[in-house]
């Protein structure tokens, strides 16, 4: 079967979608192509199925479908389905019913779908991840820090967390990997609170340094708040790290529940409660969980060739029926 995938995010940009579209089509191989619109016009009968990257394209997968005569499956992720500007939403609910298949990436952005739309034809299939490519390091954990990955925005809760419940870990360290516009308030309440000792921002880091900064930690944490209009879908760095071995101390919230499988590969907390948090990290220092184990789970649930089996059954129905199954 010949797929063309269509996607405005894919590397060397770097972001969770960029990351998807990356992961699954490398795993599907020889028998995807990508367009990443910047490609010159190709040959639409050559392939079988189209596969749209995200919500903002929806309109074109319309479009293209009416054209051509091909089935469009479209993967949504978070905030392409819950941007708030009117004008948005009423393109989100013309254009999502009109495609043959609706993949959503965690149970919370299929809820958010299912808020806008009518339709039995979504599939929640999570993200993936290539665990060949994080190792587990053996020495993972004794360096009693914690390490934060991701945007420097306020839903990811790192401000938060360097406010409420850093300052009562004595004898921890934050790593935190990334930038954002909440860097200079993040960089002035450490400051504010004397932690200057205790917190280093690394910014930006290439794919090997950011396997090192895996290796080296005591946990990854996802200390996200609520945002109104702006969701996590997923949470691409909890698999990262659990592939490392590393166990993931997270919010209890949206998307993040799809990624973390709780008491397995880290711990769920609820978000904003400052003794929880405080109390699912000494838990970490005192009973680690076992490297080994955290990265068979996440081999298990979210390996990128699992991932593709769950695609290439969805483009294989929509190829025979014309659309596809019912949702599970």
């Amino acid at each position: 079967m010949r797929i063309l995938f269509i996607t405005r995010k894919y590397p060397p940009a770097i972001g969770g979608m960029e990351t998807f579209s990356y992961g699954l089509t490398q795993a599907l191989g020889d028998q995807c192509t990508v367009l990443n619109l910047k490609k010159p016009w190709c040959k639409w009968q050559h392939y079988d199925v189209i596969h749209i990257g995200d919500g903002v394209l929806a309109g074109l997968g319309v479009v293209l479908k009416k054209l051509f005569r091909k089935p469009v499956v479209i993967t949504v992720h978070g905030l392409d389905v819950t941007y708030r500007p009117g004008w948005y939403q009423r393109y989100i609910r013309w254009a999502l019913p009109k495609l043959d298949a609706v993949v959503c990436v965690s149970s919370a952005t299929a809820d958010q779908v299912k808020q806008r739309i009518q339709s039995q034809r979504l599939e929640i299939i999570p993200n993936g991840v290539d665990v060949e490519q994080w190792p587990v390091n053996q020495e993972i954990g004794k360096n009693r820090c914690l390490l934060f990955v991701g945007r420097l925005v306020p839903r990811k809760g790192c401000a938060w967390f360097v406010e409420h419940v850093l300052p009562q870990l004595t004898d921890i360290h934050l790593h935190i990997v990334g930038t954002g516009p909440e860097l200079p308030h993040i960089q002035a309440l450490v400051k504010q609170l004397k932690l200057d000792d205790r917190v280093r921002f690394h910014g930006q880091v290439s794919a090997g340094d950011l396997r090192k900064h895996y290796t080296n930690a005591q946990a990854l944490i996802m200390p996200n708040i609520v945002i109104l209009g702006d969701m996590e879908g997923f949470g691409f760095v909890a698999v990262e790290a659990g592939a490392c071995g590393l166990p993931v101390i997270a919010t209890d919230l949206e998307g993040i529940r799809s990624a973390v499988i709780d008491g397995q590969t880290g711990f769920l907390v609820e978000s904003g409660n400052v003794a929880a948090w405080v109390a699912a990290v000494q838990r970490i220092l005192t009973t680690p969980l076992s490297a080994q184990d955290i990265r068979s789970r996440v081999q298990q649930h979210y390996s990128w060739n699992q991932v593709k089996r769950h695609y290439q059954t969805i483009y294989q129905s929509i190829t025979v029926y014309g659309k596809s199954h019912d949702i599970r």
